[in-house]
């Protein structure tokens, strides 16, 4: 099957003209890893993460990948590409972004199930976080995890959130709101 011609690299100045735009954005450091701005290199890996996390389609993931992209021009924040500094390879993402239904900036992350349970997620969140917090100030971004996953609510515990009941009145029980830095309760 030959792949959808919107996931194929650009060529020639379009080539050069994104690579150029991609060098305007943040790259984030950390002891073990490298946070930088999404190539369509990386659309596989976002893929696959996206199929066996949430059972979503090629399509449906490349929509996904597009509007956490597109966040950077539109809002100034967005997706980070997640990668080890030790050979580069690519192993999740993290995302301070809007999705339709958000009432504010959510902090989230992809890693792929290889690259789970090795402290990966904490580090790259705690980058993403301190990047949000001197972008838009403490208390002004959220963490929307279901109160059944218990790993992600760990996470965001770890990462010094504290909960929002008032932001959760809005969900009800089965979803927690975790603000980063100031509480609202």
């Amino acid at each position: 099957m030959t792949p959808a011609r919107c996931t194929q690299p650009p060529s020639g100045e379009a080539a050069m003209a994104a690579a150029r735009y991609r060098a305007a954005l943040p790259v984030l450091e950390t002891g073990r890893l490298v946070l930088r701005a999404p190539t369509l290199d990386d659309l596989p890996v976002w893929t696959t993460i996206c199929r066996d996390s949430f059972g979503d389609t090629e399509q449906e993931a490349w929509t996904e990948f597009s509007y956490y992209t597109s966040g950077w021009l539109l809002h100034g924040h967005g997706l980070f590409s997640v990668s080890l500094k030790d050979g580069g390879q690519l192993v999740g993402f993290v995302i301070l972004g809007l999705e339709w239904d958000d009432q504010e900036p959510e902090l989230g992350y992809l890693f792929s199930s290889e690259h789970r349970l090795k402290g990966y997620a904490t580090e790259a969140c705690l980058a993403v976080r301190d990047f949000g917090f001197d972008l838009l100030g403490s208390g002004q971004f959220v963490s929307y995890v279901s109160a059944a996953n218990d790993r992600s609510n760990a996470l965001a515990r770890r990462l010094g959130a504290q909960r929002d009941r008032r932001a959760e009145s809005v969900f009800g029980a089965k979803q927690h709101v975790w603000r980063h830095g100031g509480v609202q309760s």
